[in-house]
């Protein structure tokens, strides 16, 4: 029993700790790249696992020497789409950003802060992005089968973001969006254990013209059973209570999950993990439906690269203003690697198929590439492609856009 519990730790300890330093090491490549410093939750995932798993795309291991870190970084660009219209006008930007990072590891209690700041400036458009968000993580053991984690996301910012379910993918505007996970971990036997979460979502737009439609507050309850079969299998079943409530759409809805899956080590660093199963949906001005459900994700870690898949199918809340039903499916690949003891690269790849009902079908396609040289141990330089592609849906038009950018980061 004490094996196993410390085992579980440790795994625990190892997840908290790549989750702050994963998104700060991003930030510091991509600088000016607005989209590459967001934390994306995996829709519709809870519980202590699926908590952490939102912020490992990129894997990092390493950890700062004291707790608080502090990285600056300054750089220029250009846009080619600024407006993210058809017929997008292009634009020169200068930005600057600042990242804190607070990381104290500890054996019963470990907690994380980690603040990002940004402002990028455009000189051809009239638009000034003044962006930021906060990560707040918290791991206690209470005993030896009893544990306890906390995970806090807001994030305030312009951009769409085309990697989660937030808002409309066409559209400029400010807005705060949060995801907050809590879960409770009791090891009932060595091989038997239960996973208790509660999830928090929040999407709110200063625009009412957007926030009409899209303004709402998602909960969900989770239950967990884990059965481990061996040292490198985990099978598990699992039922989600979601809510979604909208502050103005008449689109509220409850939905009942029904999954089934397992947690699978090919490797000592090769993990997959998949679930499946149906999900029960009660519209409140919209009737009935069923749908199949699934997620997976696939994780690799190494010394010096590391490689991160993660997939999902299943119904989303829409972001089209008057659609009551959005069926999704998201698959995501992400990749670094480091090339030299100085020189890093990353590599992404992220798509979604919407189908709106009655409206019809978009697709969207976002390419990212970044190369980081370090000079020494304070400074760093770093440049950066974005592409993306969002077709069109129903009257509203899609349009294409490339985003170049290169800088320096000081880390203090």
């Amino acid at each position: 029993m004490i094996l196993q519990c410390r085992n579980h730790r440790t795994r625990n300890r190892q997840r908290v700790d790549s989750l702050a330093l994963a998104i700060l090491f991003t930030t510091s490549l991509v600088t000016l790249q607005p989209g590459a410093i967001r934390a994306e939750p995996v829709e519709g995932a809870t519980g202590q696992n699926l908590a952490s798993s939102r912020f490992e795309e990129i894997g990092v291991g390493w950890l700062p020497s004291t707790p608080i870190q502090i990285t600056a970084g300054v750089g220029a660009g250009y846009d080619d789409n600024a407006t993210l219209t058809p017929s997008g006008e292009g634009s020169l930007f200068i930005g600057e950003n600042v990242v804190l990072t607070y990381n104290r590891p500890g054996q019963a209690t470990q907690f994380y802060v980690l603040g990002i700041g940004r402002f990028d400036q455009y000189f051809n458009v009239s638009r000034n992005d003044v962006d930021g968000n906060v990560t707040m993580s918290l791991t206690h053991n209470f005993s030896t089968r009893l544990s306890f984690y906390a995970s806090v996301y807001g994030a305030y910012q312009t951009e769409p973001n085309l990697r989660s379910n937030v808002g409309p993918e066409n559209v400029v505007s400010d807005h705060l969006y949060t995801s907050d996970i809590f879960s409770l971990t009791y090891h009932w036997s060595t091989r038997f254990s239960m996973i208790t979460s509660y999830t928090f979502n929040r999407v709110q737009y200063t625009s009412s013209s957007v926030g009409n439609s899209q303004n709402r507050v998602q909960t969900t309850l989770g239950e967990e059973f884990q059965f481990s079969l061996t040292s490198r299998t985990v099978f598990v079943g699992e039922y989600r209570f979601e809510t979604i409530n909208y502050d103005t759409a008449p689109t509220n809805s409850t939905t009942h999950y029904i999954l089934a899956g397992f947690d699978h080590h090919l490797t000592e660093h090769l993990i997959v993990r998949m679930r499946g199963g149906e999900l029960f949906r009660s519209l409140e001005n919209d009737g009935d439906m069923a749908s199949p459900y699934f997620e997976s994700s696939l994780g690799y870690v190494s010394s010096n690269h590391s490689l991160n898949w993660t997939s999902s199918y299943g119904v989303e809340s829409s972001t089209a203003a008057g659609v009551s039903t959005t069926k999704t499916l998201r698959t995501g690949l992400n990749l670094t690697y480091g090339l030299t003891s100085r020189v890093s690269s990353t590599a992404g790849v992220y798509y979604h198929h919407d189908e709106d009902q009655g409206v019809g079908t978009q697709d969207s396609l976002q390419l990212t590439l970044g190369l980081r040289y370090t000079i020494n141990k304070h400074f760093d330089l770093h440049v950066n492609y974005e592409n993306e592609s969002i077709s069109s849906l129903g009257s509203t038009p899609g349009y294409s856009r490339n985003r170049y950018s290169a800088g320096l980061t000081y880390t203090y």
